[in-house]
């Protein structure tokens, strides 16, 4: 017995129409969630112009406070994190003192009691958007809490506080965040700001025991250009960790401050080449034509980036350190340090 057979535009047309009611729903789906946030959008760029008026004019804070607890929480966070990244430091403290009670700052010190770790995470982050006495009490108990992302992400909020209270907790007790990189503690330290600058002169004079919180110390005094530390941060070039004197060098560097520093000069000797590099760019920084007979040395080291930092270095030094370029690109034996300096003479055009 046959099928009765039945046409392609009919079956088209049947698949169409069940299809219709899925794709008309997707769109009102997609509609509505437009919709929804457009409306945050907006309620959260209202209330970021209300701030920045309270913050210029210092009006209607009783006002706001109310539009804040009658708005949504993310609204209100949204506002802060996206619309007001350039407050300063005494603007959101003067924000944090006002909205200290409100119940979207209110639920995330609750928060970074009892919810789960990236919850927790999420609320240090924004308590340290508006610093506040409460709010301040609340992220140092977490300083020290399991896990180890909450501890991290209350000190990062502190630091942006200038709290320099959290600054002598987390040199003093760097066990406590055993898994953050060196990077991250740069990024830690530098948070604190310039006020904490003589604090890590400090401590680097004291010494400092775990190797990548003093790494990270000796690279913020660079990036701070703190030239009070250079002396002590010259005694590193010694240290018995190779990644800590490659870090005192390039710090020298940055900070170029005088006298100039006898020590740099040994550590172009030093058994490991990214000390020698380093401090071929550090006394390249210094500008002192005094360092060219140690820098002409280095244009025969065997590591590439020595013998490029050398030669780079010599080209910022007068006509002594280019005059050395010319006679090694002419007359050296060594054509690997021929062609650095070539190439280093080349740039003096560019340099100048």
């Amino acid at each position: 017995m046959s099928l009765p057979s039945v046409s392609l535009p009919l079956i088209g047309l049947c698949l169409a129409a069940a299809a219709l009611p899925v794709a008309l729903g997707l769109a009102i789906a997609r509609a509505v969630h437009r919709w929804q946030r457009g409306d945050e959008r907006s309620s959260s760029r209202r209330l970021a112009q209300l701030m920045r008026r309270h913050v210029r004019g210092g009006r209607g804070a009783l006002a706001l406070v109310q539009t804040v607890n009658a708005s949504p929480a993310n609204d209100f966070w949204t506002a802060l994190e996206s619309r007001m990244t350039r407050l300063t430091r005494a603007e959101r403290r003067r924000l944090g003192r006002l909205f200290e009670r409100s119940h979207p700052v209110t639920a995330e010190r609750r928060a970074l009691l009892v919810e789960s770790p990236l919850r927790r995470e999420l609320a240090a982050r924004r308590l340290g958007l508006l610093p506040c006495p409460r709010s301040r009490r609340a992220l140092r108990a977490a300083l020290g809490a399991p896990p180890e992302l909450v501890g991290y992400a209350a000190a990062r909020a502190l630091a942006r506080d200038g709290d320099l209270r959290s600054l002598n907790w987390a040199l003093g007790q760097p066990g406590l965040l055993p898994h953050r990189s060196t990077r991250d503690w740069v990024a830690l330290l530098r948070a604190f700001g310039r006020a904490a600058l003589p604090y890590l002169g400090d401590a680097v004079r004291e010494g400092i025991t775990d190797t990548r919180v003093l790494r990270a110390t000796i690279e913020t005094l660079g990036l701070g250009h703190h030239a009070s530390a250079a002396a002590a941060i010259e005694g590193l070039l010694r240290h018995p960790d190779a990644d800590v004197r490659v870090v005192a060098a390039r710090a020298l560097g940055r900070i170029q401050a005088p006298p100039f520093s006898p020590a740099l000069l040994e550590a172009l000797g030093d058994e490991s080449w990214p000390v020698r590099a380093q401090a071929a760019w550090a006394l390249g920084r210094l500008g002192l034509e005094g360092a060219v007979p140690a820098l002409a040395t280095c244009l025969t080291d065997r590591e590439w980036w020595v013998r490029r930092h050398a030669a780079y270095a010599l080209a910022t030094l007068g006509s002594r350190g280019t005059n050395v370029l010319r006679i090694t690109a002419h007359g050296s034996p060594d054509r690997y340090a021929r062609d650095i300096a070539d190439e280093a003479l080349r740039t003096l055009p560019r340099i100048a």
